[in-house]
């Protein structure tokens, strides 16, 4: 089987010869480990995301032969155009050049070791259902493809798409997004003191992100997920995580399965108390978190529980285990996930959250082995 066929295979409950291999958002990979990869500057990375889209995929497939997960994303093509934007170094520092301003910028990497640092919204916009109207116009999808939006998709899709899955991007879920709108931390208390304006605020947003899965659908590709962010144990109830966040997933999902490409959810955060709503979704596919907070979301159990109805991406913690743990005890994380993986409709070896910005190269090659190796047949 090829890398296209096992994941399909799995994802509906197939015979495969054996697991899938993959990372939790692997184009984040690509972003932190630009150098390692590359043997260019980390800097470069910028160049990289404004390439035309031939050389750009040319360069991705440099790096996926030396780290060959089975769930390629591809990248985000750029909004504007690359002409206006030049990346140089000057004096030995590395800078952004916005040519129609003539401003420059020093590019400079964080101390977290990730090249793009994120940083919630805290400000609160929305106020009325006229503000969200305002706020939030539903995208016109079919523009945004004729302006250039799926170039580097597009371009993934031609270059691998006979021989590899295309998750072909995805969207955020609405719990989470609500918080670029009214503030991240104010959601939780509109919950209670303002529910009908933010479902209100849900019901657009599914409208926006329905729109931007028919744009990721419009290039081909296998696969959409959807993150369904703070919709978890730890941060809302069941009775809230019904509400808010489980008929906009089927909504989406229901749209993804209508396009052809497979449904991929996942949950950053605690589960185990809603498994059963979790698999009502009707998602091809479960990507869930490492037991690395306050809760403990163990494979085995939810392959009990939902298994049957859903394939399961194991939870692998990739700073322990991955970044910090012996071959050893990778090796035996590998072989419990994929026992414990058994009693699932299918399986995929996964990472549990991206790996991190230290662990190298020769240590993401050995787990992607380990896995080949251990992830026999189910």
């Amino acid at each position: 089987m090829n890398s296209k066929e096992r994941v399909h295979a799995a994802l509906e409950g197939e015979p495969v010869d054996r697991c899938p291999v993959t990372a939790s958002y692997s184009q984040l990979y690509f972003h932190d480990h630009y150098a390692e990869l590359t043997g260019r500057p980390w800097w470069e990375v910028h160049r990289w995301l404004l390439m035309p889209p031939g050389e750009h995929v040319a360069l991705f497939r440099q790096m996926l032969q030396q780290v060959p997960f089975e769930l390629v994303q591809p990248q985000i093509a750029p909004s504007h155009e690359p002409a206006d934007v030049a990346f140089v170094e000057r004096d030995g520092v590395p800078y952004r050049h916005d040519r129609c301003t003539d401003t420059w910028t020093k590019l400079e990497r964080s101390a977290s070791g990730f090249v793009f640092d994120y940083h919630a919204n805290e400000t609160r916009y929305v106020f009325s259902r006229d503000d969200i109207a305002e706020r939030l116009p539903i995208p016109d999808w079919q523009q945004v493809v004729d302006a250039g939006g799926n170039a580097y998709l597009d371009a993934a899709v031609r270059e691998f798409g006979r021989e590899a899955f295309i998750l072909s991007g995805g969207v955020i879920g609405t719990l989470y997004l609500c918080g670029h709108h009214v503030g991240q931390t104010n959601v939780f208390s509109m919950l209670l003191d303002e529910a009908d304006l933010i479902e209100a605020l849900c019901e657009r947003l599914t409208a926006c992100n329905i729109a931007e899965i028919r744009r990721l659908a419009a290039a081909g590709g296998d696969g959409i997920y959807i993150d369904d962010a703070t919709a978890t144990s730890d941060m809302v109830s069941p009775a809230v995580y019904e509400r808010f966040s489980l008929p906009y997933m089927k909504m989406m999902v229901d749209e993804i399965h209508r396009l052809g490409h497979k449904a991929i959810v996942i949950y950053f955060g605690g589960i185990m108390d809603r498994l059963e709503q979790i698999a009502a979704t009707g998602a091809d596919g479960l990507t869930y978190e490492a037991s690395m907070k306050a809760f403990v979301n163990d494979t085995a159990e939810i392959a009990r529980r939902i298994g049957d109805r859903m394939t399961l991406f194991s939870n692998i913690d990739p700073v322990a285990i991955l970044e910090q743990g012996s071959d050893v005890a990778l090796a035996a994380e590998i072989r419990r996930q994929v026992e414990a993986g058994r009693r699932a409709r299918g399986f995929v070896i996964s990472t549990a959250s991206p790996i991190t910005p230290a662990t190298p190269l020769a240590r993401v090659q050995r787990f992607l082995a380990l896995a080949r190796e251990l992830g026999v047949a189910l």
